[in-house]
């Protein structure tokens, strides 16, 4: 399952900038006719360690077609939370238009993914599937065993680099990337996993913040975990209740139902050699439902033929038929709480699926994570912790599918305001490009100017 998320003085004293490094700034590998530069920053691998690694930063300059000075530079991760960000800031420059006016425009490629930051933890990047939801503790144990040989083959490469690829690692390296710019403030732009490193920035540099605009973002602030899972089951349920309102009368108790036959005897998929449980049903549909009407009608076909016993119509993917998320969890695992016992997975999924009959804990965050976390070989070392109060007003938004998620966030933070789109989606500054939310978004990073209250975009 995709999170994505530097500058100027903003209110009271400007608080001194530190010296900007010497940036040389030269045409990103790759770029061809890009007006993208890059540059090479070494940074601190830790807090304790002397070592250092070297991010490579990209710049989309300003284009001095705005009135007055420049004013500065806009940070941006996409998300993921994998690297490659530099890559996808140049497939799309149109979206910076009005910032650039006269704004640059800064990304960098996150420290040990595959992309152009050196190292690069030689670890298997591709997609990992999510394992069942385990039976008693000897299931769980085994499972952490699994876990762990897993972990530590990756972690064996740079094992020191492993301990440190959470996302306040990476908050770390984009005030280092401020400090190098010259800024005296932060504007950042964090979209979907981006959105969780934003929040660990205002968390560490919140003095440093002027604006900050997160998108389709997980709730990383939460102050009781265990109430966030909760609420995420909620929001999960509303979706789908859209689709059950949809469909024809009877359609939640034909669904309800299939899934517990699904958890008595998984239900073949012949045609991607495949067999689904109840879980495994319910992610996959999940998935489906959340793209928005246009998807539905091949949801209730999928429903009947499962009926019949053939559930391939769930699968999303005929290579990677069964529920999972690419990239291996490394920062993930790092991020987010995980469990110790079985007996704490299974009153999660009890309470979960007592909150939500349709959808269950059958989400990333109650399941992939939690479940492909347990026995890592390094503790968490970024949990989720509310934001500061005295952060300037936020910006945020969110469609269908991470709008109160993402409200979550931005609520902590008085003054802050959260555009909706009533429709499906994700990631909508970005991968969407909605030309409403870009608009709101260039205003409010070019003058700190919110939106009213209740605004929408469609």
């Amino acid at each position: 399952m995709i999170q994505t998320l530097l500058a100027l003085a903003v209110v009271a004293p400007s608080l001194p900038a530190q010296a900007p490094q010497t940036l040389q700034w030269q045409p990103c590998p790759g770029a061809g006719t890009s007006e993208m530069v890059c540059a090479d920053l070494p940074v601190a691998l830790s807090k304790q360690s002397d070592r250092k690694i070297t991010l490579k930063m990209a710049r989309l300059p300003a284009t001095g077609t705005g009135t007055g000075t420049k004013r500065g530079s806009v940070l941006i991760n996409f998300g993921g939370p994998q690297g490659d960000q530099i890559a996808i800031m140049r497939s799309r420059p149109e979206i910076f238009a009005k910032l650039r006016e006269s704004m640059d425009i800064v990304t960098w490629d996150p420290r040990g993914y595959p992309g152009l930051s050196t190292p690069v933890l030689q670890c298997d990047w591709s997609v990992l599937r999510t394992p069942p939801f385990p039976d008693d503790q000897a299931g769980f144990e085994r499972l952490v065993a699994e876990n762990r040989a897993r972990a530590t083959k990756c972690r064996d490469t740079d094992p020191e680099l492993f301990d440190h690829m959470d996302s306040a690692s990476d908050a770390r390296d984009a005030e280092a990337i401020r400090v190098a710019l010259g800024e005296d403030r932060m504007n950042f732009i964090g979209t979907s996993y981006g959105g969780t490193i934003a929040q660990a920035y205002a968390r560490l540099f919140p003095s440093r913040v002027r604006t900050l605009y997160v998108d389709g973002t997980g709730d990383h602030s939460a102050r009781d975990w265990d109430r966030e899972l909760d609420a995420i089951a909620r929001d999960n349920e509303r979706l789908m209740k859209r689709f059950l309102d949809w469909a024809e009368p009877g359609m939640e108790g034909r669904w309800q139902a299939l899934v517990a036959k699904a958890d008595k005897e998984p239900i073949p998929a012949p045609q991607v050699n495949a067999r689904y449980d109840g879980t495994q049903l319910q992610a996959l549909m999940f998935q489906k439902v959340k793209r928005g009407p246009d998807q539905w009608d091949e949801v209730a076909a999928a429903i009947k033929a499962a009926e019949g016993g053939d559930a391939s119509g769930f699968a999303v993917s005929s290579r990677y038929p069964y529920p999972g998320l690419q990239g291996g969890g490394v920062k993930e695992c790092l991020d987010f709480p995980r469990p110790v016992t079985q007996a704490q997975v299974a009153s999660t999924v009890k309470r979960l699926r007592k909150i939500a009959p349709n959808t269950g804990a059958a989400f990333p965050l109650a399941w992939h994570a939690p479940i492909t976390c347990a026995g890592w070989p390094a503790p968490v070392a970024n949990p989720p912790k509310p934001l500061p109060k005295k952060l300037p007003p936020m910006l945020g938004a969110g469609t269908w599918l991470d709008y109160a998620a993402t409200k979550r966030v931005v609520d902590q933070v008085p003054g802050s305001r959260v555009i909706r789109f009533d429709g499906p989606g994700h990631n909508l500054f970005a991968a969407m490009a909605n030309p409403c939310v870009i608009d709101h978004v260039s205003r409010y990073v070019l003058t700190r100017e919110l939106p009213p209250r209740g605004v929408k975009c469609s």
